[in-house]
């Protein structure tokens, strides 16, 4: 985005299944609280979403992220965060406002991953037909990872995490 805020692509996908995939996804149980202390650990919650919807869309994911998402997290999805959650939850004077950027924060992610989406619909070639699902999810979520080399800690969040994403693709399937 540099100076020339143009390049965000007016032909974006807001409602993108990457979008309807981390909705559904973000609800099923344990998933958000999973992937929440994983950003607290330095992960990024539209990657592992990204790793997450690849994987049940049998595709392996390169890890790479367009620059354009990367500067809009940067530059609008963080600041609304760091925003909110500088304001103190349950104060009635400034309710309000926490609420109000809650809601902006909410759809600066939605945004994110329309550009997400993007790039990755432009990007993403790699079918990943020789390996069961599982094993997708686990090379997935490391193509995902900010390190290679992951605490005990990381590690059972990821065996928390895969299984509901197996559990939540099986589900919509209907198996």
């Amino acid at each position: 985005m540099q100076d020339d805020r143009e390049q965000l692509p007016s032909e974006m996908e807001p409602d993108s299944p990457l979008w309807r995939f981390a909705l559904a996804f973000w609800k099923y149980p344990g998933i958000e609280s999973t992937c929440l202390a994983l950003q607290g650990k330095g992960w990024n919650v539209t990657q592992i979403l990204s790793a997450c919807w690849l994987t049940i869309t049998g595709q392996k994911y390169s890890g790479h992220e367009c620059d354009t998402v990367t500067e809009w997290r940067s530059h609008v999805t963080e600041p609304l965060r760091s925003a909110r959650q500088f304001i103190p939850r349950d104060n009635p004077v400034t309710e309000s406002l926490r609420t109000s950027i809650a809601t902006n924060e909410l759809e600066a992610e939605r945004i994110e991953l329309a550009l997400t989406y993007q790039c990755l619909v432009n990007t993403q070639r790699e079918s990943a037909g020789m390996y069961e699902p599982e094993q997708l999810a686990h090379i997935n979520l490391q193509a995902a990872a900010p390190e290679t080399v992951m605490d005990m800690e990381t590690g059972l969040l990821l065996d928390a995490l895969i299984p509901g994403l197996m559990a939540f693709a099986a589900g919509a399937r209907g198996e």
